[in-house]
């Protein structure tokens, strides 16, 4: 049975679709009091005074160039007046929020990124009650959105707690070379302008909470929240990532080195395509071909699995790992076709996410640190953040699992490892077999973390209203 559509013109943008546009700040406050805070949303939902409206998922007869959403904390609700009885049906992990110590050591943020550490969501810092993001064509729209925004936050007695701007890489990289923003569910019911995918379309309940969506065990992640706030609502976990791409250039070509291989297959191993993006399922030797162009064509890159099943009985069988490894970043955080402690394609995320900081110089032949922070920030976006976004973290990324390929390891890019190192394993079918990469460090830092509510826009309006 076809999945009905989705209300697009209530379902926030940054869910449905990655707006690529260049450039982007995210800003956290805390509101002064229930009644400014409230006539604060009614003004940004529909614009106005040089703001834009928030941007929902409505299909753009011209595409802006500036976009506007908005994401509210547990504490965000309380502020806005939310009665006792319905702030505690939410669940104990957006209630609890990242930062609570036992949550986030589970979820492998220790040492440098233990909350103590966070300059957002953390110990040390204020309480933050939302996230506004703009995400704009060019610095002088990105400029005039923010300024416009911050003297209404002002003048509603709303306090800016922190901020952090991004920017697009060229080729929509991210700080360790990769190319990104492949890999996302098509969500069913969205509409057209997806890219092909081996994978089924991903039930909308997985994502949006209400309605008539249904999740992919059957439900609806809605459970007895009221309607009319959370409705057509997905919950983002936002994260601030320091990406070391010092050391990941120094280990790829010192294990290169090492193992008679060449750093860009290394790199690939590790994540489990090469760093255009072309997966090793489907071209295990080469990221290009002879003239120098992607080696598997754009539109063919996601049109892959790790072994044969009933509808795709030719697809090569992987079960060693001699193209793409067990325990290879993409493998272990989306298993594809594989049923992984749950059914096969669950737990899926949509990531919604650009890099900050400038581009690392990887000509420099000493790959020195050069004491610039840079990294990815932005939102993990689902339905159950505990099912999804946390399951992913705690096991997929950070549990040693007891499979072949996997046993003692971690996910290579972004497992907390243990402080002697982290291990990975790369099959091969010559004697080097196994070869293990071994002292990877942790190249992922993180530097800060919310779980927000991203409400519909009737569930805002709602929010809006005096109590």
């Amino acid at each position: 049975m076809a999945e009905a559509a989705l209300e697009l013109d209530d379902i926030q943008g940054n869910l449905l679709r990655g707006y690529h546009l260049p450039l982007a700040v995210h800003l956290a406050f805390a509101f002064a009091d229930g009644r400014s805070a409230r006539g604060l949303l009614a003004e940004l939902i529909d614009g106005g005074d040089g703001l834009p409206p928030l941007t929902s998922a409505r299909p753009w007869s011209h595409k802006p160039s500036t976009t506007l959403n908005l994401g509210l904390t547990w504490a965000g609700l309380a502020a806005l007046g939310l009665p006792a009885a319905v702030l505690g049906r939410f669940p104990q992990a957006f209630r609890d929020g990242p930062g609570q110590p036992e949550r986030a050591a589970a979820l492998g943020d220790v040492g440098a990124s233990a909350p103590s550490h966070w300059e957002l969501g953390g110990s040390a810092s204020e309480v933050a009650h939302g996230l506004l993001s703009i995400h704009a064509a060019g610095e002088p729209h990105l400029q005039l959105a923010t300024q416009h925004l911050r003297d209404r936050l002002a003048q509603a007695g709303v306090r800016e707690l922190w901020s952090r701007q991004a920017a697009a890489l060229p080729g929509d990289r991210v700080h360790f070379g990769y190319r990104d923003g492949i890999a996302q569910p098509r969500i069913a019911g969205s509409g057209p302008g997806q890219r092909a995918d081996a994978q089924p379309l991903a039930p909308a309940g997985d994502f949006l909470l209400g309605g008539s969506h249904v999740n992919c065990y059957g439900g609806n992640h809605l459970g007895d929240l009221p309607a009319n706030l959370c409705t057509n609502a997905t919950y983002g976990a936002f994260r601030v990532l320091a990406q070391d791409a010092a050391a990941f250039e120094r280990l790829i070509r010192l294990s290169g080195r090492r193992w008679q291989m060449d750093p860009e297959q290394v790199a690939a191993k590790l994540m489990g395509r090469w760093r255009n993006g072309v997966p090793l399922s489907l071209a295990p030797d080469r990221a290009v071909d002879a003239v120098g162009a992607p080696s598997v064509a754009d539109a063919g890159i996601q049109d892959f699995d790790y072994a044969p099943s009933a509808a795709h009985p030719g697809r090569y069988d992987d079960a060693l790992g001699l193209r793409c490894p067990v325990g290879a970043h993409i493998r272990r955080l989306n298993p594809r076709g594989a049923q992984v402690m749950g059914q096969p394609h669950s737990r899926r995320l949509v990531r919604r996410a650009m890099p900050y900081g400038p581009e690392y110089d990887t000509r420099d032949p000493y790959l020195a640190d050069d004491g610039i922070e840079r990294g990815l920030v932005g939102y993990f976006l689902c339905g159950d953040l505990e099912q999804q976004f946390e399951f992913l973290q705690r096991v997929w990324v950070n549990q040693d699992i007891a499979a072949p390929g996997l046993r003692g390891t971690r996910d290579p890019l972004l497992g907390a490892h243990p402080p002697c190192g982290g291990k990975f394993v790369i099959r091969t079918d010559d004697p080097r077999d196994p070869i293990v990469l071994s002292d990877l460090p942790h190249w992922v830092a993180t530097r800060g973390s919310l779980y927000c509510l991203l409400p519909g826009l009737r569930g805002l309006r709602h929010l809006a209203q005096p109590t």
